[in-house]
C-alpha cells in the first residue's frame, strides 16, 4: 500500500494496519464488491459554480455518464436534503424539515442534527440487510449525527479521531477550504483500503457562502476538489458516482426580521430561520426562509396578507399547502413557510430590516443543483430531485 497524504509515500506498520484491520472489521464485508457506489454531495455546489469553475475531472465524468440540472428539497438547507438522500425519501417521511426546529408544544428550539428525529431507515441501513459493508465520510459534524445511523465506518473532517488524522493529515479549520480536501482525502483512503461497498460523502459549503463563483479563492477550492475526485475516480475503474448537491447559493443584500415585521401589527409570533445551525460564520443565521408560528390561530390570515406584501417576501404558504407543495411533515413545521426573494434573508435582528453581504441559502433561488451518474447506465431524464439519485439506487437493489 503506497498513498501520497501530506508527501507521506512510506507509511508506517501502525498507518497500514489501520487500512487492514478496518478491511476485516466486519464480518459482512465482500473481499470482491461486486459493485461499489459513491455518493458524493457537494455542500452548496449550485450549476453556476460548475459552469464558471476548472473542473475537467467533472467535466470528463459528466460526458462519459449522465448528467443535467434538477432540483434539491426546499428548504434548500443542509439538513434536509442530506437526510433525503440518506433516507432516500422526502421530508414527510423521513421527518427532517429544518436545520433547527421550534417545538410549540414545549416552547423549546432544538437543532434537528440528531438521528432520533429521523423517521426512515437509512441508506446504511438498508444496505447492511444486503450484506454490503458502508461508510460516510463527512466536512461536518452535523452530517454524520445525524445520518450516520446503521454505518460500518464514519468519520467526520469537524471531530477528526487519532487514526482519521493518521491517513488524512493533521484536521482543519471548519472554515477554510482545506476542511474540503481533508474530507475527500480520507474519503479516498476509506474507499480503498477499507473494503467498503458504498460511501456517502458530504462536503461543506464555507467557501460558497463565502466567495462567489467567479473568486480567485472558489476557483482554486473547486479546482483543487475537483482533482482530488479525479484521483479518487480513478482509484477504482468500475466506480458508480452518483453526484448532487444540497442547494445553491446567492448573494442577500437585505436581511428581514419577520417577528418583528408581523409585532408591528400586534401579531404575536416565533419566526424560526430554518438555516440556523452552529456554523454560524457561514450564514449568520440568515436564510431564504423561515417557519412562522402564531401564538394565537386566529391570526393566520391577516398574518399571511401581511407578510405577502412585504418586500423581500417572495412566497407565504399555510402550512397544509407547504406540506403539500414541498413534502413536508406538516407536524414539524410552522402554521406558515415563507420564502424570501433571491436577495433577501430572515433572521433575528435588532431591527425589522437591515442590510447584509451575507451568501446564503434556503429558497427556490437556490434549489437548482446538478445532478450526476457515472459508472451506470441510467436514463437521466426520469431524474428530477437530488433524492432521486439514491431512491433509485436502492430500487435497483430490490
Amino acid at each position: 500500500m503506497q498513498v501520497n497524504y501530506r508527501g507521506n509515500r512510506h507509511p508506517s506498520r501502525r498507518y497500514f494496519l489501520l487500512g487492514s484491520l478496518a478491511a476485516t472489521a466486519s464480518p459482512q464485508i465482500r473481499r470482491t464488491p461486486q459493485r461499489r457506489m459513491l455518493v458524493m454531495l457537494v455542500d452548496g455546489f449550485g450549476p453556476e459554480y460548475f459552469e464558471i469553475s476548472e473542473m475537467p475531472n467533472l467535466r470528463r465524468i459528466c460526458r462519459e455518464g449522465a448528467w443535467k440540472i434538477g432540483r434539491s428539497v426546499i428548504p434548500s438547507v443542509t439538513n434536509v436534503n442530506n437526510a433525503s438522500l440518506v433516507t432516500a425519501s422526502f421530508p414527510d417521511a423521513h421527518g427532517i424539515t429544518t436545520n433547527y426546529w421550534f417545538d410549540p408544544k414545549t416552547g423549546k428550539f432544538a437543532e434537528m442534527e440528531s438521528a432520533e428525529f429521523l423517521r426512515r431507515p437509512t441508506l446504511f441501513e438498508l444496505a447492511r440487510k444486503r450484506g454490503l459493508r458502508t461508510a460516510l465520510v463527512t466536512s461536518k459534524d452535523k452530517v454524520r449525527t445525524l445520518c450516520a445511523r446503521g454505518v460500518d465506518i464514519e468519520v467526520s473532517a469537524e471531530r477528526p479521531t487519532r487514526e482519521h488524522i493518521q491517513f488524512a493529515g493533521p484536521s482543519e479549520s471548519m472554515y477554510s477550504a482545506a476542511v474540503n480536501y481533508w474530507t475527500l482525502r480520507a474519503a479516498r483512503h476509506v474507499l480503498k483500503h477499507s473494503g467498503v461497498d458504498l460511501l456517502y460523502l458530504s462536503t461543506t459549503d464555507y467557501m460558497m457562502h463565502t466567495y462567489s463563483p467567479r473568486a480567485p479563492e472558489s476557483l482554486e477550492h473547486l479546482h483543487t476538489l475537483d482533482r482530488l475526485l479525479g484521483e479518487l475516480v480513478d482509484d477504482h475503474p468500475r466506480l458508480e458516482l452518483y453526484l448532487t448537491a444540497d442547494h445553491g447559493m446567492n448573494a442577500k443584500r437585505e436581511a428581514i426580521d419577520l417577528a418583528r415585521i408581523l409585532s408591528a401589527e400586534s401579531i404575536n409570533a416565533e419566526s424560526v430561520p430554518i438555516i440556523r445551525d452552529k456554523h454560524k460564520v457561514h450564514h449568520q443565521n440568515l436564510g431564504g426562509s423561515a417557519y412562522i408560528y402564531l401564538k394565537h390561530s386566529a391570526d393566520l390570515l391577516k398574518a399571511k396578507a401581511l407578510l405577502q406584501n412585504t418586500p423581500g417576501v417572495e412566497e407565504v404558504l399555510a402550512a397544509e399547502n407547504a406540506a403539500r407543495t414541498f413534502h413536508l411533515d406538516p407536524a414539524r413545521i410552522g402554521d406558515l413557510l415563507v420564502l424570501g426573494a433571491k436577495d433577501a434573508a430572515f433572521g433575528d435582528l435588532e431591527r425589522p430590516r437591515e442590510p447584509t453581504t451575507v451568501r446564503s441559502h434556503g429558497s427556490r433561488h437556490e434549489s437548482q443543483v446538478p445532478l450526476v451518474v457515472y459508472g451506470r447506465k441510467v436514463d437521466i431524464a426520469t431524474y428530477e430531485y437530488n433524492l432521486d439519485l439514491t431512491r433509485k439506487l436502492v430500487q435497483d437493489w430490490a
